[in-house]
């Protein structure tokens, strides 16, 4: 019996979500966490592990490709919509991880160069769990339930609940991670230099 039901929830957790979740990207790295949202084309863009640089492409992402031109990377927070179903890709930079999501009842190994994945619903925000847990210092987390080095200890990551407003007006804050590599192609950037110049000029 307990095989029957754990079978049937594993390929449940494991298999395809609803046409309408959300896909995050989710690197685990001695010692933390990397999250990637694909940009207004919906896909991400490809990676070559040759290409990782720390200072201004963490996940090794292949520039040439337009896909990975608006995709955007965070680190430490990830953020998650309340009653939407969101797809967790999991991968690894360099030993094997494991992405615990204990308030989920969820976990799967990160692997380097082996993508796995995995699917959920959080039902509540974090604001809302906090009250419900009468704990003002609530958060969802993201553990590393592999032992992985010296600093396996500190490899903690935060999920943020929110609603879609607030998600959204989150992402609208972002920039797409190629603006990191090159700064002079940022249009802000580009803007501001406008403005500074003009008011130079008077």
């Amino acid at each position: 019996v307990l095989v029957v039901i754990g079978l049937r929830n594993w390929f449940l957790f494991t298999g395809e979500p609803p046409k309408n979740a959300m896909v995050v990207e989710v690197t685990g790295k001695q010692f933390g966490w990397i999250y990637r949202y694909p940009g207004k084309d919906g896909s991400f863009g490809k990676k070559y592990f040759k290409n990782i640089d720390n200072a201004s492409n963490s996940l090794g992402l292949i520039w040439d490709d337009e896909l990975a031109q608006d995709d955007i990377v965070m680190e430490q927070t990830v953020y998650l919509v309340k009653g939407k179903p969101v797809k967790f890709v999991l991968g690894s930079r360099d030993v094997i991880h494991d992405v615990g999501l204990t308030q989920f009842r969820l976990k799967m190994d990160a692997v380097p160069g082996i993508p796995t994945t995995m699917w959920f619903t959080p039902k509540y925000t974090t604001k809302e769990m906090k009250e419900i847990t009468g704990n003002p210092n609530f958060q969802y987390e993201i553990s590393c339930d592999q032992m992985c080095g010296n600093g396996h200890y500190s490899m903690k990551g935060v999920i943020e609940v929110v609603d879609q407003e607030e998600f959204d007006a989150i992402m609208a804050k972002q920039k797409p991670y190629y603006y990191t590599a090159f700064p002079e192609k940022d249009p802000s950037a580009v803007a501001d230099t406008t403005v500074v110049a003009a008011v130079a000029k008077k």
